[in-house]
């Protein structure tokens, strides 16, 4: 997959930004403050339809503007595809794929795969289970579409099922509200296992590709990633996927038999994928605790390569690597390495302060000067 042309009008600090992207190395070059990261949130955000930085829309809009506009053009294996994303404050955002208008976000994501690595990664590590699981659910979705359409079916039967918590209180031992729980707990058993039997076969997968990625930039440790559901499950990695979710399925379903007292009492539900997590451990220690901010940056960057390593078997295609300011996130070393990694022919969108970084660079393909929202293509 390439990106071959970035269109945007009033996003951020950019009042009109038209660029051609290399299919190699594209390098964005200035200081700080001046749109860097604006132009690697925008790609971020016609690949995934979100922002990486703000989950209101609005604020992508340019002050004193009252609406802005972003279109890409990316060449897929499977047909090209032009992403247009708008938002006003009246009406909110809009995406069309080649032409065509998307009622909900769901049929979007997954259109185009892009893999970012950048300052604020660290908090997939050190954050709180919200930020892995929302990397977690971000992957999936972006290569299977059966995970993304039950992960949006889960959420509205918890939802659901919660506002019933709430306003059943009163029906506490009643025949009634025993009936109707049984039938919310069955519609959300029947989604939530598949869920959970996909993140823990994901996270196998990523877990094996972030240990080789770990060695080759690392000189010693063992990194793993772990499954951790909100309730026991069998310790075994799900080899029959139909096998393992029925087994799930009646262990998530004596799980909110043995919560539902407490759940009345508290009107939410207590145990399911919206209560997963998963760790991350160097030698069977937890890095979230034990770990340096060296050692968890290389973490995240292993996590990072394995991600785009899983893409590519995933979908026979590579993403669109976005690297926002690594020169000051890794160490000469390390950055090295991920160079070598991505001559291999990822188009990758680099920005950097440093003009001395574009020598450790081999052949990059364009360099894009940044200063107050307006970019230049200058010679390396």
């Amino acid at each position: 997959m390439l990106l071959e042309r970035l269109r945007l009008r009033n996003f951020r600090n950019h009042a009109s930004l038209d660029i051609e992207l290399f299919p190699g190395k594209n390098v964005l070059l200035g200081n700080n403050g001046q749109g860097k990261t604006n132009i690697i949130e925008a790609i971020y955000l016609c690949g995934t339809g979100k922002s990486y930085r703000t989950s209101r829309d609005i604020e992508l809009i340019k002050w004193g503007e009252s609406t802005f506009y972003t279109a890409s053009r990316f060449l897929r294996k499977n047909g090209d595809l032009l992403v247009e994303v708008a938002c006003s404050q009246e009406r909110g955002k809009r995406i069309r794929l080649n032409g065509v208008h998307q009622d909900t976000g769901i049929e979007y994501i997954g259109a185009a795969n892009v893999v970012i690595f950048g300052p604020d990664d660290l908090r997939i590590i050190k954050g709180g289970p919200v930020e892995r699981r929302r990397f977690l659910d971000l992957e999936i979705s972006a290569v299977h579409e059966r995970y993304r359409k039950d992960l949006a079916k889960y959420r509205r039967i918890l939802t659901q099922r919660n506002t019933f918590l709430k306003d059943a209180r009163h029906l506490v031992g009643s025949m009634h509200g025993k009936a109707a729980l049984d039938v919310w707990d069955e519609q959300l058993v029947s989604v939530g296992a598949r869920v959970m039997v996909k993140r823990a076969k994901v996270i196998e997968d990523l877990s094996g590709l972030a240990q080789t990625a770990y060695k080759e930039i690392s000189s010693s440790g063992l990194l793993k990633l772990t499954y951790r559901p909100s309730f026991d499950v069998v310790e075994s990695c799900p080899a029959d996927e139909q096998g393992i979710t029925q087994k799930w399925s009646a262990l998530f379903h004596r799980e909110l038999l043995r919560l539902r007292q407490a759940e009345l009492i508290r009107g939410v539900t207590l145990a399911g994928p919206h209560r997963d997590d998963m760790t991350f451990t160097l030698d069977g220690v937890d890095m979230r605790a034990f770990s340096s901010q060296g050692q968890q940056r290389t973490a995240v960057l292993a996590l990072r390569l394995a991600e785009l390593e899983f893409v590519r078997n995933e979908m026979g295609e590579d993403a669109i690597l976005l690297l926002d300011d690594v020169s000051s996130e890794l160490d000469p070393s390390k950055r090295a390495h991920l160079w070598k990694y991505i001559d291999r022919g990822i188009q990758t969108v680099i920005t950097t302060t440093d003009e001395k970084a574009l020598d450790e660079l081999s052949k990059p393909g364009k360099v894009f000067k940044v200063q107050s929202g307006s970019v230049q293509e200058v010679s390396k």
